[in-house]
C-alpha cells in the first residue's frame, strides 16, 4: 500500500503540543514524542481524533474524481475530450490502472481506514475520558471504517483488508466475503456505541452532523441488501436488510428522519441542513484560509454545461432521461433551460446545447450561483453531499421485504412514499416478487440519478444488469470500447491503481 495521510495523529499532536506550555515548562513531558498508543488520554484527545476523520471523508465526496468509477451506469455520460477522458474511460469500459481520477476515492478511503484503525485500537487508553465519550469516539471510527470498506469493495472488489497500521507491502487482497464480515461487525458495534443525537456544534439547525445510531443502522440495512446480491448472493440477508431498515423507519422520530416535502428542496442552498439526510458531508466555503476538504467542488461548476461556463464533468444519458418519469423530481434533477453564454435572451432546451445532452441540476444552486443568468461566481461551494438519504432507507426496505417474503402492504407503502413525493401515482398493485424488485431498482435509479453516493452503478452491479442496462444506449452517445458481460461480470470492478500495484506485487 502507498503511504497515506494520518490526520488523526498529526493534527491533534500539533494542537496538543502548542497547548502544553505552562509555568512547569522545564518538566519533561512524554507527549513530545507522541504515538498512537500514547496519544489518547482525555475526551478532548478522542474528539480531535474523531473530527479528523471528517476531513478525509469530506475529501472523498467533495469532487467528481472518485464518482468517475460510477460512470459505467446508464444514467451518466461525458464528452470524451480533454481532462474528461478519465471519466469517459469508465463510461465506455476502458479504464486502466493508470486512471488518475479513481485514486481520489482509493486514497481518501484508505486514509480514513488508517485513522479509524488508530482510534479503534487505542481509544480504551483514554482513561481520563468518560465511558460515553470513549464509546462515541470509537463508534464514529467503526462507522467510517465500515463506510470506507463498503465503497472500496463495491468499487474494486478484492482489496487489502487492514485493521492495523503496520506497513506491509506484501499484503494480500481480501475477498469481498471477508470484507463484508468486517463491515457488518463494525456497524453492529457502531449502532450500539453511537448516540441517538449529538449536542453543541455537532448539531446544526436541528440536524446531527456526525453519524448517529440511526446512521449506522441505515448503512447496515444497505450493506445487508448489497450482500444479498452479486457477488456474495447471500439471499438470507434480504430479511436482515428488511428488519434493519424497518427499525429505522419505525423509530425515525428518534433521529428526526423523514422525506422532505418537496424533492427540489434537497438541492436548494437553503436545504443545506435537512431531515432527509441520514448521514451527509457538510461543507463551508466561508472557512478562512485554504482547506481543500472544507469546500464542495461538485457545486456549482462541475456539472454545469460548457455553454454556461461550466466544467461539464458529466451529464445525463439521453435514453435514461427519456425514460425518467415526468414530474417535480425530474424537474429538480435536470436543468430545463440553458442560457447560451449566460445570456437569458438565448434560452434553449438541452437539445440546443453544445453537447446536446440534459445536464443535472443537483448541486448547482449554491451561494455562488446566479439564478438570473446561470453565472457561477465561484468554483467551490457549501452544498451538502447526502451520503445516505431517508429515501434510500425506504427503498431498501421495500426491496428487501419483497425479496425476503412478498411485496406486502408495508413494502408498497415504502416505495409509494418515494413515488408520491416525486409526483407519481402509487405503484401498480399485485406485482410479482421479481416485478416489484425491478420497480424498486428503477425507482432508485431515478431518485439518485447523477453524482450521488447511492449510485445507480452499484444497483446494476448487485443485480447483474450492467450489460442489460447499457444495451439501451442512444446511438449518439460515445460508443462503448468494450461490452460488459453480466454472466462473466467483466468490467464490473475498477482496476487497482498502478501506484499501489508497483508497491505491492500482491495487488
Amino acid at each position: 500500500m502507498k503511504k497515506i495521510k494520518s490526520y488523526n495523529i498529526i493534527i491533534p499532536s500539533l494542537l496538543l503540543l502548542f497547548s502544553s506550555c505552562s509555568k512547569d515548562f522545564l518538566k519533561e513531558d512524554p507527549k513530545s514524542s507522541l504515538t498512537p498508543e500514547t496519544f489518547y488520554k482525555t475526551s478532548n484527545d478522542l474528539n480531535m481524533a474523531a473530527i479528523a476523520l471528517y476531513t478525509q471523508v469530506n475529501g472523498a465526496f467533495n469532487q467528481s474524481a472518485g464518482f468517475s468509477t460510477l460512470w459505467g451506469g446508464d444514467d451518466m455520460t461525458v464528452a470524451r475530450a480533454g481532462n474528461k477522458i478519465s471519466y469517459s474511460d469508465f463510461d465506455t469500459y476502458q479504464a486502466t490502472s493508470s486512471n488518475d481520477r479513481m485514486t481520489n476515492w482509493w486514497s481518501y478511503f484508505y486514509s480514513t481506514i488508517k485513522s479509524s484503525n488508530a482510534l479503534i485500537n487505542n481509544y480504551t487508553n483514554a482513561t481520563e475520558a468518560s465511558e460515553a465519550d470513549r464509546n462515541h469516539a470509537a463508534g464514529q471510527a467503526y462507522f467510517f471504517r465500515a463506510l470506507s470498506y463498503f465503497f472500496l469493495t463495491r468499487t474494486w472488489g478484492e482489496v487489502p483488508l487492514i485493521t492495523d497500521n503496520t506497513v506491509d507491502y506484501n499484503r494480500a487482497k481480501a475477498t469481498p466475503s471477508d470484507i463484508y464480515t468486517l463491515i457488518v461487525a463494525d456497524l453492529q458495534k457502531a449502532e450500539t456505541m453511537l448516540p441517538d443525537a449529538w449536542d453543541g456544534t455537532k448539531r446544526q439547525n436541528g440536524v446531527d452532523i456526525p453519524p448517529t445510531a440511526g446512521s449506522a443502522k441505515a448503512l447496515l440495512a444497505n450493506v445487508y441488501l448489497t450482500m444479498a446480491g452479486w457477488p456474495l448472493k447471500q439471499t438470507d440477508k434480504y430479511a436482515l436488510a428488511a428488519a434493519k431498515a424497518k427499525e429505522v423507519i419505525d423509530n425515525k422520530a428518534t433521529w428526526g428522519y423523514d422525506l422532505t416535502t418537496n424533492y427540489a428542496d434537497l438541492w436548494k442552498k437553503e436545504g443545506k441542513f435537512n431531515h432527509e439526510t441520514v448521514f451527509g458531508c457538510y461543507y463551508n466555503v466561508n472557512v478562512s484560509g485554504w482547506a481543500w476538504e472544507n469546500y464542495n467542488m461538485l457545486t456549482p461548476n462541475a456539472y454545469a454545461p460548457d455553454d454556461e461556463g461550466g466544467w461539464g464533468d458529466g451529464y445525463g444519458e439521453i435514453n435514461f432521461y427519456k425514460k425518467f418519469p415526468p414530474g417535480p423530481r425530474k424537474e429538480a434533477t435536470y436543468q430545463s433551460v440553458y442560457y447560451i453564454n449566460n445570456d437569458p435572451t438565448k434560452a434553449v432546451d438541452w437539445t440546443g446545447t453544445m453537447r446536446k445532452h440534459p445536464y443535472f441540476f443537483k448541486f448547482r444552486d449554491d451561494d455562488a450561483f446566479n439564478q438570473s443568468n446561470h453565472v457561477n461566481n465561484n468554483w467551490i461551494g457549501s452544498h451538502t453531499v447526502p451520503v445516505i438519504r431517508y429515501a434510500e432507507v425506504l427503498l431498501t426496505y421495500a426491496e428487501a421485504q419483497a425479496m425476503s417474503a412478498a411485496p406486502d402492504a408495508t413494502a408498497y407503502n415504502a416505495i409509494n412514499l418515494v413515488r408520491n413525493r416525486a409526483g407519481l401515482s402509487n405503484l401498480v398493485a399485485g406485482l410479482s416478487q421479481s416485478a416489484f424488485r425491478d420497480s424498486v431498482i428503477a425507482e432508485r435509479g431515478w431518485e439518485f440519478a447523477g453524482a450521488e453516493p447511492a449510485g445507480r452503478w452499484y444497483d446494476l452491479i448487485r443485480t447483474e444488469t450492467v450489460s442489460k442496462a447499457n444495451s439501451d444506449r442512444d446511438a449518439s452517445e460515445e460508443p462503448l470500447k468494450n461490452i460488459p458481460d453480466d454472466a462473466a461480470h467483466t468490467f464490473y470492478w475498477a482496476p487497482i491503481p498502478i501506484g499501489d500495484q508497483q508497491l505491492n506485487p500482491n495487488l
